[in-house]
Order: structure tokens, then C-alpha cells, then sequence
């Protein structure tokens, strides 16, 4: 099990995140005391979607009933039950903490009187970290959703970018064909002035011819 979440850890997280050490196991402070806990390290993880996802984790896994007491910062869950424990059930604490870019999950198993531990309970031990296993791979399938969201969200907004360019380039060849027809119309106008030009000088020159003629008969009767 733990060469197969190493393995698909490697595909999710990259070829570094087989190096580091998944799970740890070690007596840390929690609201009942000092206890063993078990401590799983999920890269890249935000630490209310850990939090978030444990406590759905919990109760479809290990049919327990969850909830976050902001006192202790700690989300209880109780009465969870597994087929690879032989406890009829088990009550847990949980917390998590950021660390570095990531999210650390500490884990507190109460068998009732006493708390999991590898060297007493080496089956039931095996069984919980399987399940921390299998709650990293949830975790890393969460990322990987968020991951392709935001992907799908980027291919959306280049598609509308690119339609975009495309109605801009219309409307670019609509000016230009707009303006080469204003060219064309302006074109015959101004050949059309060329020749009125022409006309309204022949006008001028007979009204010149005229005025001319009028002015030697005034003449003419001094």
C-alpha cells in the first residue's frame, strides 16, 4: 500500500514528494494530553480543504460522526468504525496546521482507555495508517479537480479572447471595405468635379464673350 500511494503520490505532486516521510508517528500535545498521534504531511494542500475533507472522509469511510470544536481546534469523530479494526468502534481527534506550502493532518486514535500506538497495536495501527494513505489520495484528487477547474476556467477565457480577435477582425475588414468604398465614391466625385470644372469654365469664358459684346454695343451708341 504504501509503494502505491508513494507511486501515485509521484504522479500527482512530481518526482520530489517520493522522498519526503508521509507518515509519522510520534506523542504530541491534543486537548486529552500528551498522546501518540500519527501526522501525515499533504503537499500543496490548503488546509481548510484538508479539514473540510476529513470530516467527509470520516463519516463515509469510517461511518463515524465528525464535527470542528473551535475550543480545541480539533475535529472530533466519534464512534468510527473500519473492517480492518477489530474494535467494534473507535473515537478520533484530528488537526490540522499549514507547514510550508502545505498541510500538515495529526491524527489521535482513542481505543477507548488507551491511544494507537504501532508497537501495542501493530494491526489496528497498519489499518489507520492505510486509511491516511487513502486520505491523501482523496486530498491529491481534490488538487488535481481544483487543478483542472482553474485549467478549463484559462481555456475559456483564451476561446473568448480568441473570438474576440476574431469580431475585432471583422470588424476591421468592415471598415476597410467601408472605407475603400468611400475611396471609390470619392473617386468618381472628383472626376465628376474635374468635368463639372471643365463645364463651369466653357460658362464662364461665353459669359466673358458676353459681357464683351454688350459693352462694344454700349459703345457703339456713345
Amino acid at each position: 500500500m504504501k509503494k502505491l500511494f508513494t507511486f501515485a503520490l509521484m504522479i500527482v505532486f512530481g518526482a520530489s514528494a517520493a522522498s519526503a516521510q508521509f507518515i509519522n508517528e510520534e506523542v504530541k500535545s491534543m486537548s486529552q494530553g500528551n498522546n501518540n498521534s500519527l501526522s501525515i504531511e499533504l503537499p500543496k494542500a490548503n488546509e481548510k480543504d484538508v479539514q473540510n475533507l476529513w470530516e467527509k472522509f470520516t463519516k463515509k469511510e469510517m461511518k463515524g460522526k465528525s464535527k470542528y470544536d473551535r475550543k480545541t481546534g480539533e475535529v472530533y469523530t466519534e464512534a468510527a468504525r473500519i473492517a480492518d479494526m477489530s474494535y467494534n468502534a473507535f473515537n478520533m481527534y484530528a488537526t490540522t496546521e499549514v507547514v510550508g506550502a502545505g498541510t500538515l493532518l495529526t491524527v489521535w486514535v482513542d481505543l477507548g482507555g488507551e491511544f494507537l500506538n504501532s508497537d501495542e497495536d501493530a494491526d489496528e495501527y497498519k489499518a489507520i495508517e492505510k486509511q491516511l494513505y487513502a486520505f491523501a489520495l482523496v486530498v491529491a484528487r481534490k488538487q488535481l479537480e481544483d487543478q483542472l477547474k482553474d485549467e478549463q476556467k484559462d481555456l475559456k477565457k483564451l476561446e473568448n479572447d480568441l473570438k474576440k480577435l476574431g469580431k475585432d477582425k471583422e470588424g476591421y475588414e468592415n471598415d476597410i471595405a467601408k472605407a475603400k468604398e468611400l475611396i471609390a465614391e470619392r473617386e468618381r466625385e472628383i472626376e465628376q468635379n474635374l468635368t463639372d470644372q471643365d463645364n463651369k469654365a466653357l460658362e464662364i469664358e461665353a459669359q466673358k464673350r458676353i459681357i464683351e459684346s454688350t459693352e462694344e454695343k454700349i459703345g457703339d451708341l456713345n
